[in-house]
């Protein structure tokens, strides 16, 4: 299981290299709205799903895809754990 701050750092780093249709004018901080600044659109989440499932190993059910599950990299990092969890 990775470490919380490792699971940040891969999952900022997805969004601002591979989600982002432009890069954010500063760093990217762990509780930046990332879906309400439009860092990340709706294909872009699906990106960012796509990416949990293939490198952290955490399945995404269809009902988890919620706003307030995708808000911020903190809010995917409490989703990641509570999967890890079962």
């Amino acid at each position: 299981m990775k470490s919380e701050a490792e699971i940040v750092r891969l999952v900022t780093a997805f969004i601002v290299d591979e989600v982002a249709s432009t890069p954010p004018a500063s760093p990217l901080m762990a509780d930046d709205p990332i879906v309400e600044s439009g860092l990340v659109d709706s294909l872009g989440l699906f990106k960012v799903i796509s990416f949990i499932e293939d490198n952290l190993g955490v399945k995404i059910a269809p009902e988890d895809i919620l706003l307030e599950n995708f808000s911020s990299i903190s809010a995917i990092v409490r989703l990641i754990r509570g999967k890890e969890a079962i």
